[in-house]
């Protein structure tokens, strides 16, 4: 299925699932950090999967990345991205502190924007498993700082699909001092997909 091929109605389930899976996110990470995070405009669409990696500016653009398996009622797999410089200003973010205070990754670096990717991953999820009626389940994150083209490449592989297209989670992370945009490309497998939109009642 196609972006151009969605209804109105579709879209608004769309558009649900993302203020939802917002949400809990914001919640969570509230909690994880002591202070108010919003997460602002959310919104979630189908896009076509060869335009993924220019929506990261090019595949050969450097990104942090998170993968997770999808396990359950669907297959596939859940991709967290964000520019190398927005992932460290969500470093930052994340421990309240000045934009720019971080200059490298380490693994305390890595573990967060994971805990960030799995978190914010979960809550899509549940707002999809909730109004689907399914059953799904992320595993652990892997992260990685790579060119987007090549953590796409191996994330395709991994979650073994051939899908046209991809549910693009637009996030845009912010605190009361500076704010931070990322993406979350759900890659199902085709029959997964339709089985989503199906059950969204979007078939």
């Amino acid at each position: 299925m196609r972006a151009d091929e969605l209804t109105p109605i579709q879209l608004d389930a769309l558009r649900e699932v993302g203020n939802i899976g917002a949400g809990h996110a914001a919640t969570a990470l509230s909690q994880l950090t002591g202070s108010p995070i919003t997460i602002t405009n959310p919104t979630i669409e189908l896009v076509p999967f060869a335009e993924v990696p220019l929506l990261m500016g090019g595949a050969e653009r450097l990104v942090a990345a998170a993968y997770s398996r999808l396990f359950g009622d669907l297959a596939g797999g859940i991709l967290f991205m964000a520019d190398r410089d927005s992932s460290l200003a969500l470093v930052d973010l994340m421990h309240s502190r000045p934009p720019g205070t971080t200059k490298s990754f380490g693994h305390s670096e890595e573990m967060l924007v994971s805990h960030v990717a799995s978190i914010l991953t979960s809550a899509y999820l549940a707002a999809i498993a909730r109004m689907a009626d399914v059953n799904l389940m992320p595993s652990g994150p892997s992260f990685a700082l790579d060119m987007a083209g090549a953590i796409l490449q191996v994330a395709t592989i991994d979650a073994g699909t051939t899908a046209d297209s991809a549910l693009l989670v637009r996030a845009r992370f912010a605190d009361e001092q500076t704010s931070v945009d990322a993406m979350l490309f759900f890659l199902p497998d085709p029959t997964s997909l339709e089985v989503i939109l199906g059950r969204l009642g979007m078939a």
